[in-house]
């Protein structure tokens, strides 16, 4: 009996092993569905072509702005840039103008003190002057100024102003023989040009 039922037993599994084959085929509609939505229409592809556009508008908007805040930011660096120049350029201006206002005290100082010895005076007086002089060159000095060596050099048209010439065979030809102004460079740019006379050969 116990072959019977196992017998038995296999005959009913049959009709589960071929559940597979017996199912019902797919309906047309359904297969027709399921296409529509693997491929996009004409009506789709048209939405994804419009938002393609407006992304590539999008950047191209971006991208300007973007250029113009450089430009700006650029403009500005450079607007500071030359803010910055034209007040030290003004400041330099500035003080310059004072320099060469204070030079001119000194340099008549000095001619009091030149007057004080060829008379012969030797006063109080006489010595508070030149010690204001020499408080006064300090203070210049210490700003930067300095005097542009003439007399006995060759003529520099950049330190030296040619006033006059002079023939001689004693002096080779464009040595300076007199100054007849002095001269000054602050911190190495000239301030005021020294006024010369300068030796030339004799024409005869």
């Amino acid at each position: 009996m116990p072959n019977e039922s196992h017998a038995q037993g296999v005959k009913r599994a049959k009709p589960y092993q071929n559940a597979k084959s017996t199912l019902p085929p797919t309906p047309p509609a359904q297969e027709e569905e399921l296409g529509k939505t693997s491929v996009p229409d004409n009506e789709t592809k048209e939405e994804l072509e419009t938002l393609r556009h407006a992304l590539e508008e999008e950047k191209a908007r971006s991208k300007e702005y973007s250029d113009r805040l450089k430009y700006l930011q650029a403009d500005f660096e450079n607007s500071v840039k030359r803010l910055r120049r034209e007040a030290d350029e003004s400041a330099r201006i500035g003080n310059e103008q004072m320099i060469l206002k204070t030079i001119e005290v000194a340099e008549n100082l000095e001619r009091a003190l030149e007057v004080g010895e060829k008379m012969a005076e030797d006063s109080e007086l006489t010595a508070g002057v030149e010690m204001i002089s020499k408080q006064l060159n300090e203070i210049l000095r210490q700003e930067g100024l300095e005097v542009i060596p003439a007399e006995g050099r060759q003529f520099d048209p950049t330190l030296h102003e040619a006033l006059a010439q002079k023939e001689t065979l004693d002096k080779p030809d464009g040595t300076i023989v007199k100054e007849l102004r002095r001269g000054y460079k602050l911190k190495g740019r000239v301030l005021r040009a020294s006024k010369v006379e300068v030796a030339r050969k004799p024409t005869s």
